[in-house]
């Protein structure tokens, strides 16, 4: 097994511009590092939610900010999906097609 490298399942393949994505995890941690906000992605009673949180990394794991005894029924064990981006600058045109943002962002799915 790799240890230098996430893994990478149908689940985590990057599908647009795979050649712009890594799974090395020497980068995945300095970009989890240096953001301190992250977007945090569940479900409770089928319904799809998203919130922003603080976050702290500290070897593999994540510890998210927020209360199992919240409204938002966060429990040990869901499946959850954290992003963190972070901007470098944004690249601006008349058009909105031609309109983005420099910067870096990583995806961490699992289980609370």
């Amino acid at each position: 097994m790799d240890t230098e490298r996430y893994q990478r399942t149908e689940r985590t393949r990057l599908r647009r511009l795979p050649e712009r994505g890594t799974y090395d995890r020497a980068t995945v941690h300095a970009i989890l590092d240096e953001g301190f906000i992250c977007h945090l992605g569940f479900v409770v009673d089928g319904q799809p939610s998203v919130i922003p949180t603080g976050y702290a990394r500290v070897g593999e794991t994540l510890y998210l900010h927020g209360s199992t005894g919240s409204r938002l029924g966060l429990r040990p064990g869901m499946d959850v999906c954290v992003t963190v981006t972070l901007v470098d600058g944004l690249v601006l045109a008349r058009s909105a097609f031609h309109y983005c943002k420099d910067g870096l962002s990583t995806t961490v799915g699992e289980a609370a």
